[in-house]
């Protein structure tokens, strides 16, 4: 049974536990429209917030779904996770559901969950979303930053996805994005049940690295062609920054793991302080290594990351840009209004007079020559 549940919560959410059902990890779903968590028929279970029929975008919504449910919500959670020792709630951080319910259901969670830590796989939107969903991002996650005992926080970058796929549908940037962010995530715990007389990177090592507070990275590295100390930092460097998770953009790991796959020639290659230059020294490192005739390749763990403030940037810039043009269609919205120009036409409506009965005799006598 693996080590790590996840909790879906709105769509984008049970789409990942979707995912991760069919890997083999414990799930679990949330939200306020039974008609999207039908959609993910692998999780098993499920809880849709009563007195609800989604959120409409509306983040308010999901926090109020939490504010007055949530005694019901944690339990769900606990009932549904056993001998799990990390949690982590995945979510959009654009929509209602996931985006509103998300930050204070970990906060909640943090206390309740004896023994477990919980963290969050949280998905950036791409650039091109409107504003709605722009304002929504910025709102969760400056929340999110604020939760003071959150373990691991996986940033989902759709845009890392859209550079790779550039002709792809939204469809298509989504399931990919979930189905690698998973894949990197159940590759470490597969690492873990591996064995080495070089060195393994076991499982307390990796719940040692997903413990920590603050932004996580995971990226695996093909080093095949690499020939010198400088071509394998470089291109560890460079799985960084391609990875599907939010580019690392400053200085500042607190801990990171290391593991090498592949022959015991290639090996020889690997200089910790040359990989580790661009980002700094980690306080704690965690190594791994497995002598293989496969293809060499790094896996790397970055945790304690600082949030990404350039790409927040990215999402707020327009926003910051149209202030003037946002406030003014918000304030249309409540006092808009039409007024005719013809009111002096109302008069000439005709009103029917009434009319009188008039006496056969008169009306004969009117026609006497």
């Amino acid at each position: 049974m693996k080590s790590i549940g996840i909790l879906g919560v709105g769509q984008a959410g049970g789409n990942i536990a979707e995912v991760a059902s069919a890997m083999g990890f414990q799930t679990a779903l949330i939200n306020t429209n039974q008609r999207d968590g039908a959609a993910n028929t692998r999780v098993e279970r499920k809880y849709f917030v009563p007195g609800y029929n989604g959120a409409g975008q509306d983040r308010a919504l999901g926090l109020r779904a939490v504010q007055g449910h949530y005694r019901e919500l944690i339990d769900f959670v606990d009932s549904s996770f056993k001998n799990i020792k990390l949690l982590l709630v995945a979510f959009s951080t654009d929509g209602g559901t996931g985006s509103g319910m998300s930050p204070l259901l970990i906060d909640l969670l943090i206390d309740q969950l004896p023994g477990v830590n919980v963290g969050a796989i949280a998905v950036i939107p791409e650039r091109n979303v409107l504003a709605g969903n722009r304002i929504n991002t910025a709102e969760c996650m400056e929340e999110l930053s604020k939760i003071e005992g959150i373990s691991s926080v996986f940033l989902v970058d759709n845009d890392q996805m859209r550079k790779m796929k550039p002709q792809s549908s939204k469809h298509e940037i989504y399931l990919s994005a979930n189905l690698q962010a998973m894949e990197a995530i159940n590759h470490l715990l597969k690492i873990t049940k591996k064995s080495s007389v070089y060195g393994n990177f076991d499982e307390t090592d990796l719940m040692n690295i997903l413990g920590s507070r603050g932004v996580t990275l995971i990226s695996s590295a093909a080093i095949t062609d690499a020939k010198t100390t400088s071509d394998v930092s470089s291109k560890v460097q460079l799985s960084w920054a391609n990875s599907i998770f939010c580019p690392v953009e400053s200085q500042g790991v607190i801990r990171a793991g290391l593991i090498y796959e592949g022959p015991e020639s290639i090996s020889k290659l690997i200089n910790v302080p040359s990989i580790f230059e661009r980002v700094g020294e980690p306080l704690q490192l965690f190594e791994g290594t497995y002598i293989t005739e496969n293809d060499p390749t790094i896996t790397t763990i970055l945790s304690g990351l600082s949030f990404p403030t350039r790409r927040m940037l990215a999402v707020e810039e327009t926003i910051e840009k149209n202030r003037e043009r946002l406030q003014n269609l918000v304030k249309k919205e409540s006092s808009q209004k039409y007024e005719s120009r013809i009111t002096w036409a109302s008069n000439l409506k005709l009103i029917k007079p009434e009319r009188q009965t008039v006496s056969i005799t008169t009306k004969l006598n009117k026609y006497q020559k």
